[in-house]
């Protein structure tokens, strides 16, 4: 466990970094990706199973394992930049089932998830989307999680023993959940892929998707992109599948907008190409 005083230290590195390199607020989410590229890092998803990330000093770059669900590869990176930002030198992360027991690992855990679920963040997307956390639902988790490019995992653990929002009982009964079973009741029939439930209340950050996932829009209006999403049921025009690479727009009745970007699923090579559009 980190020591109070170093966690407050290391929680408040987090925030200055997010507004120095990003402005963003304290309340809105943040890309790690987009975060690494403003440090002028060089991302880099590479094909190698063994371990999560490596952060390089000397060459200020950032390798993440390809092979990693999308919520982890993310969390991954915000954990690198908190190698780089608390000094601890070049690092390679191997996958260690049991956890590491290492001070400048958990340190760098908690750095990445101060970074992309503080406290203000977390309440504020809860409120929007109506979550009460003592009666928050194994949906209303996985949601948020998609909202914030997190696992549902890694959401449920910050609620509890970071940032005090549920009880431990809660935090133990969101923790015994099927996450098949959670993606059919928001979208029945859908097999593979994450499913994105966006709204007014997704504001500050596009929406990051790989090819495979869903995405259900309240009261859509408006797609600008019809080669990246497509229509997936004629009886329900509010519910698109990302079908290929690429960057799309899509609009409500109320006003509201964002950016959906779209990756090759398991995208190997750099940042930058992460969502480019595939020749024909």
């Amino acid at each position: 466990m980190i020591r109070k005083i170093r966690a407050n230290q290391i929680a408040a590195q987090a925030l200055r970094t997010r507004k120095k390199y990003l402005a963003a607020s304290a309340n809105t989410p943040i890309c790690p990706y987009n975060l690494a590229d403003a440090m002028s890092f060089d991302i880099r998803f590479v094909k190698i199973s063994s371990f999560e990330g490596m952060y390089l000093a000397d060459q200020n770059m950032i390798l993440i394992s390809a092979d990693r669900p999308e919520g982890r590869k993310s969390f991954t990176c915000a954990h690198e930049l908190g190698h780089h930002v608390l000094g601890h030198g070049t690092i390679i992360d191997e996958i260690i089932e049991s956890g590491s027991n290492k001070e400048i690992e958990r340190e760098a855990d908690f750095f990445a998830a101060m970074l992309l679920m503080p406290l203000s963040v977390v309440k504020r997307a809860a409120h929007d989307i109506g979550i009460n956390f003592e009666t928050v639902t194994h949906e209303q988790i996985y949601i948020l999680s998609k909202y914030l490019g997190v696992s549902y995992a890694a959401l449920n653990y910050q609620m509890h023993f970071n940032l005090k929002l549920i009880n431990y009982a809660i935090y133990e009964q969101l923790k015994k959940v099927n996450l098949r079973e959670v993606k059919n009741k928001l979208l029945p029939n859908k097999t593979d892929g994450e499913i994105f439930i966006v709204g007014g209340w997704w504001q500050g950050r596009a929406i990051d998707v790989a090819v495979g996932d869903s995405i259900v829009v309240d009261n859509f209006s408006e797609l600008e992109g019809l080669a990246i999403l497509k229509i997936t049921d004629a009886l329900n025009s509010n519910v698109f599948e990302a079908v290929k690479p690429g960057i799309a727009k899509i609009s409500n009745t109320t006003g509201w907008s964002a950016f959906v970007r779209v990756s090759r699923k398991q995208f190997v090579g750099m940042y930058q190409f992460m969502h480019e559009e595939e020749v024909e």
